[in-house]
């Protein structure tokens, strides 16, 4: 009787572990084909991004190209597109060019407001991209072409004092001489026509300077 019990536990535990290891391999069969599923619907998503972000550069470089009508239809296309990558959280491509894409059509298409926004949302997003300095750079040139002097002028004192050996910081100091200049700032728009020449001799923007200087009757500083 002892026997008999012993074999049918034995046979119960046997078909137990055959059901545990059929299990096993359905579930296993299911992640894989779940997992497969998933590269396949990544692989269509991304390449399906990829051919409006294709798109969407040909429209901007061909609006270039264009003249009225027809260059605001290819920027506008282009920009939306651009908009429809950036969303596309799935994509595993670089967005940060994208950005820079969708803040130049903006502003080519005098959304000078939402142009801002896209670089300001670039800046949170990449702080320490190779780009911030030129993102910053491109919105204080906007807030200039706004007529937003102050807001111009803080950002170029960040790019002249956190990128100081970047090839943008000449351009910033020009730009806040400039924009001291059109405040009706004489004295610093002086002093940094100045800096400019004395920081980088050798750069185109310290000759507009040293003729600024001249159109003030002042001298340029020794290099």
């Amino acid at each position: 009787m002892g026997k008999l019990s012993k074999n049918k536990i034995m046979d119960l535990l046997s078909v137990r572990k055959k059901r545990i290891l059929k299990l096993s391999l359905i579930f296993s069969i299911a992640v894989a084909v779940l997992v497969a599923g998933l590269f396949i619907y990544l692989n269509y998503v991304n390449r399906l991004t990829y051919e409006k972000y294709l798109l969407a550069q040909d429209l901007y470089l061909q609006a270039e190209q264009e003249q009225n009508e027809e260059k605001v239809e290819s920027l506008g296309k282009a920009a939306t597109l651009f908009e429809k990558v950036i969303a596309q959280k799935l994509w595993f491509g670089n967005r940060e060019e994208i950005f820079f894409y969708l803040a130049d059509c903006l502003y080519r298409l005098g959304n000078y407001e939402k142009s801002i926004k896209t670089l300001e949302e670039f800046q949170k997003k990449y702080p320490r991209s190779y780009f911030s300095p030129w993102a910053r750079l491109k919105m204080a040139l906007i807030y200039e072409e706004m007529e937003k002097y102050k807001q111009a002028i803080k950002i170029y004192e960040i790019i002249k004092e956190k990128y100081a050996q970047n090839p943008v910081a000449p351009e910033a100091l020009l730009g806040e001489a400039r924009c001291r200049e059109l405040t009706g700032d004489k004295e610093g728009a002086i002093k940094m026509y100045r800096n400019l020449i004395s920081r980088y001799p050798l750069s185109y923007q310290a000759k507009i300077a040293e003729v600024k200087l001249q159109y003030f009757g002042q001298k340029a500083p020794a290099s």
